[in-house]
């Protein structure tokens, strides 16, 4: 059985990761849509989640009966993480801030799925994952563009709504989609813009 997941983050760095998690984890706990305590409830090596509360259903909009699961927690990340890193493909679009084009162009999922990618392809491919590891670790992350030949900053490339490169996020694992009344109100007590990303293992 997979496991499926919803991961919430701000769609760039913040000032104060820790202080809005708290923010956000103290509005989740009082509304009960969260439990207080953390247990082993998440997919996680080195963090534990909260269980969904008492009044979770309110954010989901129906129930589920995802209490019933191992994996149902909610996880808080305040470090710096590329969200969802590995549902990037080639298929993912980048688009360079410098001449706005996708690094990817002209690549099908033909192409992809079916191992036609050129040498230069591959390469221009694989290296991202270098640099996302690069800006995890707050080393410097740049990438050439194929197209134009320029040097730019990672973040700010344009990639796709899959991916995400903060360091403030929550991850509902097992939930179903979230309402957007819910969405709408994580958002605003942030006071950040948001990027809402799926995906599943």
């Amino acid at each position: 059985m997979s496991d499926n997941y919803i991961t919430i983050c701000t769609v760039s760095e913040v000032e104060n990761p820790e202080e809005l998690s708290e923010k956000l984890v103290e509005w989740l706990q009082l509304n009960e849509i969260i439990e207080k305590g953390k247990s082993n409830c998440v997919l996680s090596m080195n963090e534990l989640g909260y269980k969904p509360g008492r009044r979770h259903v309110e954010a989901i909009g129906f129930d589920e009966n995802i209490v019933r699961l191992n994996v149902c927690g909610v996880e808080i990340n305040t470090e710096r993480e590329v969200f969802n890193a590995m549902a990037f493909t080639a298929l993912t679009e980048m688009i360079c801030p410098q001449c706005e084009r996708n690094r990817f162009e002209g690549i099908t999922p033909q192409d992809f799925y079916m191992d036609n990618l050129s040498s230069l392809q591959l390469e221009s491919y694989h290296v991202v994952f270098e640099e996302f590891d690069k800006w995890s670790k707050k080393e410097k992350a740049k990438l050439i563009c194929p197209h134009c030949g320029e040097s730019s900053d990672l973040e700010s490339y344009r990639i796709g709504d899959t991916i995400g490169l903060s360091n403030l996020g929550l991850t509902f694992w097992n939930w179903p989609e979230l309402t957007p009344e819910f969405i709408s109100k994580i958002k605003m007590i942030l006071g950040k813009e948001i990027k809402v990303i799926y995906g599943h293992i």
